[in-house]
C-alpha cells in the first residue's frame, strides 16, 4: 500500500488513459484509422493460415512488410475467433469521404460505411478487432509508464518531473487515438521507451558497464527490431550510451564483452526475422521489394516537398485522426507549437542562469542531452522517411522519440516554474493548505490540460464525425412543410435554409426533416441541386444521408430524423442570378419519384426554394468594379480578379467571349501566355484558346488591371450540354502552367474552373 501511495501520481495517470483509450477505441469505427483495415489483415492472415504474410502475394494488402511482433500478440488473443470473412474482406467505401478533407467538420468524414453489425455487444469480426484494440491500448498504457520509469531516472528524488512529462503522451490526442486502433506505432513507441529507459539506468549505473548489460540491451534491442523496422536506428543510442560509459571509466574490454552480448541477444530474438527477408526478397530488410509495391520518392528531389510537409507532420502528432481528413481547428495546433517552443526554449535557462545558479546545480546535462539526442533521432528517422516516402508525413512515426521530448517539454516548461519559486512560496504561506512543490503543481496543471484536450479532440471532433444525425419530435413544428413521398421509402416533412441570399465562396446549410415508413432495398444517394436561369448548374452535392454515416440502407420504418447537408456555391460562381435549389434520391441507373402530399406526380426531383447569388464585393477594395470578382494570386506575380461572358448560352459554332480581368502584383514580369478551355464532364478538352494579353504582360507594371479578351470558337458538331471554362496562365517561354497560390503560400492548382457554360441544340432546320 505505501508503494501505490508513494506511485499514486502514475496509477492514476495509467487508469485515465486506460478509460480515454478504450473510450476512443469505441468510438472510432472499425478501420477508419490509417491503415488500420491493413494491419488487421495481417493479424487475420496469421489466424487464418498460420503463417507469416509475404510481400506481393495474396489477392489484396497487408502490412506485411512489418515485422510480427504486434500481429502474432492480436492473432493469439483472437485466433479463437470466427469472423466469417475472408482475409480480403473490405467494408463497403464511402466515395465522398474526402470531401473537403482538410475542414474541421462532420462532413462525410468516415471512409467506410458502417453497419449496426459493428455495435455493442460484438461479435465476429468486430469482437476480434476490439480485442486487438484492447491489446495496444495496454501496449500504450506501457509506453506512457515507461515514459515516467525514464523521468525518474533522470530525476530521482523528483517524482513531479517524471508525472509531468508523462501527461504529455498519456494525454496527447493521436497517441490515444492510435492505442485504440489497431497499428505497429504504439508498440513502436513501448519498444522505443524501453530502449530509452535502459540507456538511462546504464548511465547512472555506478559499476559501470556489467556483463549483465548485454541482456537487456539486448533484449530491448531485439524487441525493437520486432516491432517495426525503423526501430534499428536505436542501436545509436545503445552504442552511445555504452561508450559514453565505457570511456568515463575506462572499460573498454568490458565495452567489447557487453556489445558482443548485445548483438547476441539481438540476433537469438531478431535475426530469423532477417534470414526470412534474405530468402524471400534478396535482401535481409525486405525494403527494396516495398519500395517497389508501394512506390518511392526520390530523396534529393523530394527535399523541397518533405519540408513543406512538416507542418502536416506536426499536427498529425498530436490529433488528426482518420486518414487525416478530420482535423482539430488550427489554434490547438499553434498553441502547442508555441507551448512546445517555450518549454524547449528553458532548457537553456541552466545555461543563462550562471555557474551558481539553482537551476544549474539541479540540471542533469548529460541525461537531458541524452533525451533530445533520441528526440533528435526519431525526428531524422521520421524526416528521412518524409524523403523516400509519399506517405511519411506522419507524426505517428515519430511516437518512438515521444516520450524523450515529453519530458523535455516538460522538464523545459519547469525550468520557467522556477523563475516564479519565490512567488509560490510567498502565496504558499500565506493561503496555506498542504505542502507542495513548484513542479508538483506545475505536474497537475499539465496533467489536467492535455486531459482536457484529449476530452475535447474526442467529444469535440473525433466522436461528431461518425455521429447519425439528430432524431426530431413527431410534435415538433416543421419549417417549410412540402410533405413530399419518396417512393415507399420516406417523406420528407419540410426543410430550413441558413441563408436565401448567397455570395460565391458561401456555404448554404439545408436541413430535411426525414420520416421513414419503408425499409430501403439498399443504400440510395442524395443530390442537392442549385441550377441557375441559364439552365447551369451552379452547385451540387452528392452523398449518402446523414453526410455518409446514415446511408438508407440502415434505415428503419418510424425513424425522424434532421439531416443537415452543406452546398458550397464557387468562389467562380456567375452573379448575379436566380438559383433554384432542389433535393432527390437516386441509385446508379434511377431516381425515386417523388409524389405531393395529394398524391401528384412531382418527377424525380423536387424544388424546394429560390435563392439569389450576389456577387462579392469584400475581396480587395474596389471588387465592385469588376464583374464576378475573384482573389486569384498566380505564383505571386499575377491575380486573377474577375471575368465575365457575352453570354453563356450558345449554340454549336458560336464563340464563346471570355474577357479576364488581371492586375500586375510586381513589374518586369515573365512573357505570359492565358489558355481557355471549354471541358465535356469527363473533363475533355472540347474547344481551345491561347493568346498573349494585350497588351503583354513584360509591359505591365505593378498594380496595373488588363482587361484580357479571348473568343474560344466552337465546333458546330459540339454536343448540346452544359461545360466547364476553364483557365490557365502559361510561362510563353517554358509552356508551364503558374501555380494559384493559397494566402499560407501552399500550391492550390495550376488551373481554375469559371463558371459553367450551355450548349443548346441547333436551330430547328439548322444544318
Amino acid at each position: 500500500m505505501e508503494r501505490l501511495r508513494r506511485n499514486r501520481d502514475i496509477a492514476i495517470i495509467l487508469l485515465l488513459f486506460v478509460t480515454l483509450g478504450l473510450a476512443y477505441s469505441v468510438v472510432n469505427p472499425l478501420h477508419e484509422a490509417t491503415d488500420e483495415l491493413r494491419h488487421y489483415r495481417f493479424v487475420r492472415y496469421i489466424v487464418t493460415y498460420r503463417t507469416l504474410p509475404v510481400q506481393g502475394e495474396g489477392a489484396c494488402r497487408f502490412q506485411s512488410h512489418h515485422p510480427p511482433l504486434f500481429y502474432l500478440l492480436g492473432a493469439l488473443a483472437t485466433g479463437w475467433i470466427e469472423t466469417g470473412r475472408d482475409v480480403c474482406y473490405t467494408p463497403p467505401e464511402n466515395p465522398f469521404w474526402a470531401y473537403r478533407y482538410a475542414d474541421v467538420g462532420v462532413d462525410n468524414k468516415n471512409m467506410y460505411l458502417h453497419s449496426p453489425g459493428e455495435a455493442f455487444p460484438w461479435t465476429g469480426e468486430a469482437l476480434a478487432a476490439h480485442i486487438v484494440r484492447a491489446i495496444n491500448v495496454l501496449i500504450g498504457a506501457g509506453t506512457v509508464w515507461l515514459t515516467w520509469a525514464a523521468g525518474r531516472a533522470v530525476w530521482p528524488r523528483r517524482r513531479a518531473l517524471a508525472a509531468g512529462g508523462a501527461a504529455f503522451v498519456a494525454f496527447n490526442p493521436m497517441f490515444l487515438y492510435m492505442s485504440g486502433a489497431i497499428n505497429n506505432d504504439v508498440i513502436a513507441a513501448f519498444s522505443g521507451a524501453a530502449v530509452l529507459v535502459a540507456c538511462l539506468h546504464l548511465l547512472r549505473d555506478e559499476d559501470g558497464l556489467r556483463w549483465q548489460w548485454g541482456l537487456v540491451l539486448g533484449a530491448v534491442y531485439g524487441l525493437a527490431l520486432m516491432s517495426k523496422f525503423n526501430m534499428a536506428a536505436v542501436a545509436l543510442l545503445i552504442a552511445l550510451a555504452a561508450t559514453w560509459v565505457a570511456w568515463r571509466r575506462g572499460q573498454w574490454r568490458q565495452w567489447l564483452a557487453v556489445g558482443f552480448l548485445t548483438l547476441a541477444v539481438a540476433a537469438l530474438i531478431a535475426g530469423w526475422w532477417f534470414v526470412r527477408n534474405q530468402l524471400l526478397y534478396g535482401e535481409p530488410t525486405g525494403l527494396r521489394t516495398l519500395a517497389e509495391l508501394w512506390g518511392a520518392r526520390d530523396p534529393v528531389e523530394s527535399l523541397p516537398v518533405a519540408l513543406s510537409e512538416l507542418p502536416y507532420a506536426w499536427t498529425t502528432l498530436w490529433g488528426r485522426f482518420g486518414f487525416g481528413q478530420i482535423p482539430l481547428p488550427e489554434p490547438f495546433y499553434d498553441g502547442l507549437r508555441w507551448l512546445v517552443r517555450f518549454s524547449l526554449l528553458g532548457l537553456f535557462l541552466p545555461l543563462l542562469w550562471g555557474a551558481r545558479g539553482a537551476l544549474r546545480r539541479e540540471t542533469p546535462m548529460g541525461l537531458i542531452a541524452f533525451l533530445s539526442l533520441n528526440a533528435l533521432l526519431a525526428f531524422a528517422v521520421l524526416f528521412n522517411y518524409m524523403l523516400v516516402s509519399p506517405a511519411g508525413a506522419m507524426g505517428r512515426f515519430f511516437f518512438p522519440g515521444l516520450p524523450a521530448l515529453s519530458l523535455l517539454i516538460f522538464y523545459g516548461l519547469s525550468r520557467w516554474g522556477l523563475l516564479l519559486r519565490p512567488l509560490w512560496r510567498r502565496a504558499r504561506s500565506v493561503v496555506g493548505g498542504p505542502s507542495r512543490s513548484l513542479a508538483g503543481a506545475l505536474a497537475i496543471v499539465a496533467n489536467g490540460g492535455m486531459l482536457l484536450f484529449s476530452l475535447v479532440a474526442l467529444f469535440g471532433y473525433l466522436a461528431p464525425a461518425y455521429a447519425r444525425p439528430p432524431a426530431y419530435d413527431p410534435g415538433e413544428p416543421i419549417p417549410n412543410e412540402v410533405n413530399a413521398r419518396f417512393d415507399e421509402i420516406a417523406t420528407l416533412r419540410g426543410y430550413r435554409l441558413s441563408a436565401r441570399t448567397l455570395q460565391p465562396g458561401e456555404p448554404l446549410d439545408v436541413d430535411l426533416y426525414w420520416d421513414v415508413h419503408g425499409r430501403p432495398p439498399g443504400n440510395f444517394l442524395l443530390f442537392l441541386h442549385l441550377m441557375d436561369e441559364a439552365g447551369t448548374m451552379v452547385a451540387q452535392r452528392d452523398t449518402h444521408p446523414g453526410t455518409g454515416n446514415y446511408p438508407t440502407g440502415q434505415w428503419q420504418p418510424g425513424e425522424r430524423f434532421v439531416d443537415t447537408i452543406r452546398i458550397y456555391v464557387p468562389e467562380t460562381a456567375y452573379t448575379p442570378v436566380t438559383a433554384t435549389l432542389s433535393v432527390g434520391l437516386y441509385a446508379t441507373t434511377y431516381r425515386l419519384g417523388i409524389t405531393g402530399p395529394d398524391g401528384e406526380g412531382l418527377g424525380d426531383s423536387l424544388e424546394l426554394a429560390t435563392l439569389q447569388l450576389r456577387p462579392r464585393t469584400d475581396l480587395y477594395p474596389g471588387a465592385d468594379r469588376y464583374p464576378n470578382p475573384l482573389d486569384q494570386n498566380f505564383n505571386g506575380e499575377v491575380r486573377l480578379i474577375g471575368y465575365e461572358y457575352e453570354r453563356r448560352i450558345l449554340a454549336p459554332g458560336d464563340g464563346l467571349s471570355v474577357t479576364l480581368y488581371w492586375k500586375a502584383l510586381q513589374s518586369d514580369l515573365p512573357d505570359y501566355v492565358a489558355q481557355v478551355r471549354l471541358l465535356d464532364e469527363a473533363g475533355h478538352i472540347v474547344a481551345a484558346a491561347d493568346a498573349r494579353p494585350q497588351p503583354p504582360a513584360p509591359s505591365w507594371a505593378a498594380g496595373d488591371v488588363v482587361a484580357d479578351s479571348h473568343l474560344v470558337p466552337l465546333g458546330v458538331d459540339l454536343p448540346p450540354a452544359t461545360y466547364t471554362v476553364d483557365v490557365a496562365l502559361l510561362d510563353a517561354a517554358t509552356q508551364e502552367r503558374q501555380n494559384i497560390i493559397a494566402d499560407d503560400g501552399h500550391w492550390i492548382d495550376d488551373h481554375l474552373n469559371l463558371a459553367p457554360v450551355r450548349i443548346r441544340p441547333p436551330a430547328s432546320g439548322s444544318q
